[in-house]
């Protein structure tokens, strides 16, 4: 009797422990959607940084709207669980955490993001929106290796990884126009602004961290803008060595004071914006650089990648489509083209691509769930 109990109890057991595990399925449309969650963060940083550009204001609030709900309802789904999306709840402990991660993070962006699709594109939001999405993006990344690191003995061979990188192109298209706008709206750098809103007293260490910087190095006009700092920062201390602590001493210092940090200001924020922008420039050439090393490898196959060579014909004609897209694309992107004309070829190109390479990632499902049936 005791015996038939316990028998009893690990069946149930071993019942309950089986339908806890998702089926083939729904990992493939866990891993698409949780990798489709990464392009979602460059997408609306994208839609933000054109409806502040003034770039087809209207119908980029709208898509804004859209992506915002999007991201938000299938974040939830990925946690706690949606029938409407197919998706199992998230049960393993550490996924659940890095998906809290994700939701602190989301939680924190999102009123600058909606502050934008509301019109209110002020620099404040812009900059957050610039700080912040790269944080989210890099946390959603994880997620989607945990969870392609949980569930790839549960898929074909090498179909998890594939679905990833495949996923992966679609966020790179996004990332690379936003950075792109990025380019083009000139955001000052975070750490320089601040330390010029807080006066004098920080441009001693915002100036050792601009000399130490790489950057600096390599680019000559910046280095004597850097030196010209350096002479007006030393100027400053001469004058408040041998400034008299007298009324007429401390008038004439005061004078002086304000004319040296003006030009230091300005100096300041023309090395920082530059420093800026070919932080910007290097980050578009590594994504595009990355989304064409992985469609290349989705196309003729990749041993450093880990892909398969597809002899799956839909698969390599929507591959091959995606290619002549991205051929013209990458004309914008290389060049780093923002002019009037170059965002609008990256705006007619963008969406294309996206849809394109999220067509490859479906088929790939199919046939990753064709071959375990």
């Amino acid at each position: 009797m005791k015996r038939g109990i316990q028998y009893g109890l690990l069946s149930l057991l071993l019942t309950l422990s089986l339908q806890a595990q998702p089926s083939q399925e729904e990992i493939a449309i866990v891993i698409d959607l949780a990798g489709k969650q990464r392009m979602l963060t460059q997408k609306m940083s994208k839609e933000a940084l054109l409806v502040a550009k003034g770039i087809e204001v209207k119908k980029n609030k709208e898509e804004l709207h859209k992506t915002i709900t999007l991201f938000d309802s299938t974040l939830q789904g990925l946690l706690k669980g949606d029938s409407q999306l197919h998706l199992p709840k998230t049960n393993d402990t550490k996924i659940v955490k890095q998906l809290q991660s994700v939701i602190s993070l989301w939680s924190k962006l999102k009123p600058f993001i909606d502050r934008v699709a509301e019109g209110k594109s002020d620099r404040t939001a812009l900059k957050a929106i610039e700080m912040g999405n790269t944080p989210l993006l890099q946390s959603m990344n994880s997620v989607v290796e945990m969870y392609e690191k949980k569930h790839t003995s549960q898929l074909t061979p090498q179909m998890a990884n594939t679905i990833n990188l495949a996923g992966r192109e679609r966020m790179l298209v996004q990332k690379m126009t936003k950075e792109l706008l990025l380019i083009a709206h000139q955001l000052e750098s975070h750490l320089y602004m601040q330390s010029l809103q807080r006066g004098g007293k920080f441009f001693k260490h915002t100036l050792f961290e601009l000399i130490n910087r790489k950057e600096i190095q390599k680019d000559s006009q910046i280095k004597n803008e850097i030196d010209d700092i350096q002479k007006l920062w030393d100027e400053y201390q001469n004058a408040i060595a041998n400034t008299e602590l007298s009324p007429e001493g401390l008038l004439k210092f005061t004078k002086k004071e304000q004319k040296v940090m003006k030009e230091m200001t300005q100096k300041l924020i023309y090395v920082a914006t530059k420093i800026d922008k070919k932080r910007y420039q290097n980050e578009l050439k590594e994504s595009a650089n990355e989304f064409e090393t992985i469609l290349s490898g989705l196309i003729n196959g990749s041993k450093e990648l880990g892909i398969p060579k597809t002899k799956n014909s839909a698969i390599l004609k929507e591959l091959s489509k995606a290619q002549k897209l991205w051929d013209s694309y990458k004309k914008v992107i290389k060049t780093i083209d923002t002019s009037k004309k170059g965002l609008e070829e990256a705006m007619k190109l963008n969406m294309p691509l996206l849809t394109s390479m999220d067509n490859v990632v479906k088929l790939y499902k199919k046939e990753s769930l064709s071959s375990v049936h």
